[in-house]
């Protein structure tokens, strides 16, 4: 009998965990608002982070508990990654100028706190830090952290980012119940989300590889982007600018990588020679 990998046992009780916290809210018919603390789906989104930490004692012991928070905490990075990581907020200032030299009416300061699951009394810089802390290091520490590299060790990039974002897609099931965001999405909609889903995670494997294996980065590009596109601040040009912007990079990256693939030459998704 074949022994179950260890990135299988991640998958299983990544769900487990997550889904044990948002099931109970929706049988019990809660529903989380933005600009809310309660109910909240956001212990859930600790779930990947959970089983990466799980999975790895296990399999590889202290030692590969250490590595997984180096990476969690490296700050070493090329400048350019660290611009990239922030890049969703050079967009917000981007869109904030557009927006005043148009005579748009600019978003309001206090929506970028009115965030679903968080209490927006806390204000933009306490959601920011929960966004970054529970949403960012949360699903990121699992699912580039952990099932990213463990996929690659025998699968390329591309395949191995597939199979990353259909888990990261279908474990986000029960939020289309408890979140009243999620509720309100139609087919169209949908659809949208699925392409959007599957673009960031093309673009956050490029980051996480690129940059040497750091998931501190990718937990800022998450935070900031979420914060930028899933906030009540996020309408009108804000929102299709974010989206259409990480969806063209997306396809790039994929097209690059399809070139690089048919070429023989070296992926252009995989980790870097350099840092």
């Amino acid at each position: 009998m074949h022994r179950v990998p260890p990135v299988v046992w991640f998958f299983l009780l990544t769900y487990a965990l997550s889904w044990g916290w948002l099931l109970p809210i929706a049988v019990s018919g809660g529903v989380v608002v933005a600009g809310r603390g309660w109910p909240t789906h956001f212990p859930a989104l600790l779930g990947p982070l959970f089983a990466a930490c799980a999975v790895t004692i296990w399999h590889d012991g202290r030692r590969g508990l250490v590595d997984l928070v180096r990476r969690m905490s490296r700050l070493r990075a090329r400048a350019r990654w660290w611009l990239f990581a922030v890049s969703p907020l050079v967009i917000l200032v981007m869109v904030l100028i557009i927006d005043a030299a148009t005579g748009r009416p600019l978003p309001a300061y206090g929506g970028f706190a009115v965030f679903s699951g968080l209490p927006s009394r806390w204000g933009v810089l306490g959601v920011a830090a929960g966004v970054l802390l529970v949403n960012g290091f949360g699903e990121e520490t699992g699912w580039r952290g952990y099932a990213l590299p463990a996929l690659q060790r025998h699968r390329s990039p591309l395949v191995a980012t597939i199979i990353v974002s259909g888990f990261w897609a279908v474990w986000h099931g029960p939020m289309f119940v408890v979140v009243n965001t999620f509720r309100s999405f139609n087919l169209p909609i949908l659809s949208g989300w699925i392409i959007g889903l599957m673009s960031g995670a093309i673009v956050l494997t490029w980051l996480y590889n690129r940059s040497g294996g750091c998931i501190l980065l990718v937990a800022v590009w998450h935070a900031t982007y979420n914060l930028i596109s899933g906030t009540a601040a996020a309408q009108g040009l804000l929102a299709a600018a974010s989206t259409t912007l990480v969806i063209a990079l997306a396809l790039t990256l994929v097209v690059l990588e399809i070139r690089a693939i048919r070429a023989g030459r070296r992926s252009v998704l995989g980790p870097a020679t350099e840092i």
